[in-house]
């Protein structure tokens, strides 16, 4: 299977702070994909597959365009259900901040900006380099079973491994369901503890089947 860094979409209105958590993004050597205004974070989406996005909900910077946050937010719900997705605000850590971006969009983590860029960035390095069972998000976006060293190429499984780190699922089209069954053949070759679980109509998770240093289970990240 060919092999290209995986890809982070970072919506974000504040030159400075977007250039600042793109370095972050080339630094584990996965492609940052940066839109300063709605329109071209949905423009960004019609032709790419971003592993994770990054939603600034405050846009007073902004350039005006007709289109709002809300709608990149359902399309990443609609149309890219593999994806990652973390909202950050200033007030991201209110219940009725979230109650409406999960109206939008169920599975969405959340970052306060009040915690600073720092915290920010620490969280985003922690998504990109998360590990689940004996499966670990390498540079450049691709899975390393760890026991052998072995690298998966494919996405769709680093998206996985965030989401069943977080406790969360993701949902798939249909190229991305055939990679999850080309993904569990990968698995039972290099005799991972971690099986893709179908819970649902084209929605998965991971689950292990045996603790690899006690970090086998859901926390949040």
């Amino acid at each position: 299977m060919s092999w290209a860094p995986a890809e982070v979409l970072v919506l974000e209105d504040e030159p400075e702070q977007a250039e600042a958590l793109a370095g972050a993004i080339r630094q584990t050597r996965l492609d940052p994909l940066v839109a300063a205004n709605p329109r071209q974070a949905l423009s960004l989406l019609r032709y790419h597959h971003p592993v994770l996005a990054l939603v600034d909900l405050d846009m007073s910077k902004a350039e005006y365009t007709g289109r709002t946050v809300n709608e990149v937010l359902a399309c990443l719900e609609t149309a890219h259900g593999s994806c990652v997705v973390m909202v950050y605000s200033a007030n991201a850590e209110t219940i009725e901040q979230q109650a409406k971006v999960f109206a939008i969009h169920a599975g969405a983590l959340f970052q306060s900006k009040r915690d600073g860029e720092a915290a920010l960035i620490k969280r985003i390095n922690r998504l990109l380099s998360a590990r689940y069972g004996d499966l670990m998000i390498h540079n450049g976006g691709s899975t390393i079973h760890v026991p052998s060293g072995q690298r998966w190429p494919h996405r769709v499984l680093a998206s996985l491994v965030m989401a069943s780190r977080t406790g969360k699922t993701v949902f798939l089209n249909d190229s991305d369901t055939r990679a999850v069954r080309r993904t569990r053949v990968w698995l039972e070759q290099v005799g991972s503890v971690v099986q893709v679980r179908n819970i649902g109509p084209r929605e998965y998770d991971l689950i292990s089947l045996a603790a690899i240093d006690g970090d086998d289970t859901a926390t949040s990240i």
